[in-house]
């Protein structure tokens, strides 16, 4: 791999992802401990991780055309319900899941009378005689709750207590003997620990997304915008493979002046950008719908000036002495209260007012449970090894003070290991 100053979208091509990549174990303990007989996950981000199906052409709002249903007992044997018009996706991406269930959906015309042959014309010739695809052709329903209701009966998860990532299917599937159980928790502790195969993803993403970023410094010129800039970052980011979304991938706002106030992007920025200007990267963005985020300070065209270097120099050391103490088992006010007190050694002004903030990162920059199996809210919640929890710090200021870092981190029984390559230190020039 390249490294990210000569980073090209060779170096990003996408190919098929293993068959399975989920934490499959995690995801069967988290049932176990919540009293679960089944999940069903209709959620696109969920579909994608236990199956590798991702699907085009499809926005978030819209009523889900798939489902994919693992019962706790038998989860060697998912199924999945997809309508007719995704089954060839899968001779694409492979997946664990054998058992594939297309339904009739909206291509086919409802001034037609359904027939069992509908499913033929989304199937290619090559691959009719597939095993997994003749069953696919002969489990063809015409309606896709009749194929999921199937499906749980066939678990025997139609007596059973269910977890849906979203009530509102299991609600509206009517299964009188089912216990309708809210699955957002059981999927996001699966999701908190990675398997090796969605660290490598997230490694990707970082390095794509600082090539992005080296490329947007280096277009920058006297005279270009917020607006430039940020077009330039969604230009470098799609140029390498990578997708951002609207209103853009740079978050942070960039208040002028003396202005110390935190706020973020909202798309209509427009304020040129000058020379010796602290522009703080922390860009979002996905490839393969694994995430990155992140980045630092850049000063444009120049270097730290006066007490810039200070700061500077304080949120550097904050960073080392986090990644030392990001080891599993810390809670994350003990590591924020430990990251202020390195802040007060370093001898900044007001250590309180700096952002030291975590979360989790994979498919979302937010893969934790809201409240525990216990039931408690999970706030402060707790590291563990393979998960990758971004760090974030920001010592307000200026447009000329202000210093931000936020480096995404992998936990390790010794600590933290930074996925970007560059280290805490400020960008300079160009």
């Amino acid at each position: 791999m390249a490294s990210a100053k000569t980073a090209t979208a060779k170096d990003f091509q996408r190919k098929p992802l293993p068959k399975r990549f989920c934490n499959l174990d995690r995801l069967l303990h988290a049932m176990e401990v919540r009293g679960l007989d089944g999940i069903v996950a209709t959620q696109p981000n969920n579909v994608f991780y236990l199956t590798g199906f991702n699907g085009i052409a499809h926005k978030s709002d819209e009523p889900r055309p798939y489902a994919v249903i693992i019962s706790r007992q038998t989860p060697e044997h998912p199924i999945m319900v997809v309508a007719d018009y995704y089954l060839a996706t899968f001779l694409g991406q492979p997946t664990w899941v054998e058992d594939i269930r297309p339904y009739r959906a909206v291509m086919m015309g409802m001034d037609l009378p359904a027939r069992a042959t509908d499913i033929d014309r989304f199937i290619p010739p090559h691959a009719k005689d597939l095993a997994w695809m003749q069953k696919s052709r002969r489990n063809y329903a015409f309606e896709m709750g009749t194929a999921v209701r199937g499906a749980l009966k066939e678990l025997k998860l139609d007596k059973g207590r269910v977890a849906f990532d979203d009530m509102g299917v299991g609600v509206r599937l009517g299964v009188e003997d089912m216990e309708v159980a809210d699955g957002y928790d059981p999927l996001m502790f699966a999701r908190a620990v990675k398997t090796p195969a969605e660290l490598e993803l997230l490694a990707r993403a970082t390095r794509l997304n600082e090539a992005a970023i080296r490329a947007t410094m280096a277009s920058w010129d006297k005279g270009a915008t917020w607006r430039d800039l940020n077009r330039a970052y969604a230009k470098a980011a799609v140029d390498l493979g990578g997708f951002v979304r609207d209103p853009g991938g740079m978050v942070w706002g960039h208040p002028r002046g003396t202005d110390p106030t935190i706020m973020l992007s909202s798309g209509f920025e427009d304020d040129e950008v000058g020379a010796g200007t602290h522009v703080m990267f922390d860009c979002h963005g996905t490839i393969d719908l694994y995430c990155w985020d992140g980045g630092k300070t850049w000063v444009v065209d120049g270097q730290p000036q006066g007490e810039a270097k200070r700061y500077a120099a304080a949120t550097n050391a904050v960073s080392e002495t986090l990644l030392k103490e990001m080891r599993p088992g810390a809670r994350i006010s003990e590591l924020q209260g430990k990251a202020r007190e390195a802040y007060r050694k370093a001898g900044v002004p007001d250590a309180n007012t700096a952002l030291i903030f975590f979360h989790g990162l994979g498919l979302s920059p937010m893969e934790l449970e809201l409240r525990t199996a216990g039931g408690r809210p999970n706030g402060d919640w707790v590291l563990e090894e393979g998960m990758v929890a971004p760090v974030h710090l920001l010592y307000p200021g200026g447009e000329h003070d202000r210093l931000w870092v936020e480096e995404v981190v992998v936990i390790g029984k010794d600590g933290g290991r930074p996925l970007f390559s560059w280290g805490p230190e400020p960008l300079t020039g160009r």
